[in-house]
């Protein structure tokens, strides 16, 4: 694993912590509160990567790396570098999931998205599942991942938003903010890290208004698939 980052912020110092604490039952978190919905999300932002001439994937906020693994599986000359600021589920990943014969072509870094230690125009895309709104300020990474791409590179960003359809939109956020909490104390005794997950997605911006971000952040071309009736959408921006 590469990389001696150390958070230099309060909000990024306390996401970290809390991703640490909850590694050993991430996983499975995700997979019971979205009825396994993130492994189809997940597949269909993998399929939305178009590997060029670096072969070369930043995968941000890689968490445990579902997505960075996927990456190598898919596309077999394709390198990865797995960035997040929270080191023991970077290390979960490499130990419980990654094949030995991934290791040569995934590259764990600890490091921040806001400030990536990687040269401009190194990648042919960047991938970040669920982890933008997280981000503050949020416009800082956007800036880094057009930074980090090569002319026509893409970023291709899954995140949660906030739905406003009138009668599935009010069952959502109550299960959000009644149900999951209680559901997640149940399985590792801790809720405010879900009180914190249905604060986020509730502040997030709406599809349109994230892609004017994106655009703002220098993207050229900039789209958006909703997925489940808007829970989950996929926010392809390519650069110039």
């Amino acid at each position: 694993m590469n990389g001696n980052y150390q958070p230099g912020d309060d909000h990024t110092r306390n996401v970290s912590e809390m991703f640490g604490r909850m590694t050993p039952w991430y996983d499975l978190q995700n997979r019971v509160f979205s009825l396994f919905l993130d492994c189809w999300w997940r597949r269909n932002l993998v399929r939305s990567v178009v590997p060029g001439p670096t072969n070369t994937v930043i995968d941000m906020a890689a968490g445990t790396l579902d997505v960075s693994l996927a990456l190598v599986r898919r596309y077999p000359s394709l390198r990865v570098y797995a960035t997040d600021i929270c080191e023991p589920m970077l290390r979960y990943g490499e130990e419980h999931k990654m094949r030995a014969s991934e290791k040569g072509r995934v590259t764990t870094m600890v490091a921040d998205a806001r400030n990536m230690p990687l040269p401009d125009g190194c990648a042919d895309a960047v991938t970040i599942a669920f982890g933008i709104r997280n981000m503050r300020p949020r416009m800082d990474a956007l800036r880094e991942m057009h930074r980090l791409l090569v002319p026509g590179g893409r970023a291709c960003i899954l995140e949660f938003a906030p739905v406003s359809t009138p009668v599935f939109g009010r069952f959502y956020h109550w299960y959000l903010r009644r149900i999951m909490p209680k559901l997640a104390g149940l399985v590792s005794h801790s809720t405010s890290a879900y009180d914190y997950f249905a604060e986020t997605i509730e502040n997030f911006p709406k599809p349109d208004d994230f892609s004017n971000e994106l655009r703002e952040a220098g993207f050229a071309f900039v789209q958006h698939i909703p997925f489940t009736l808007g829970v989950a959408n996929l926010h392809i921006a390519v650069r110039g």
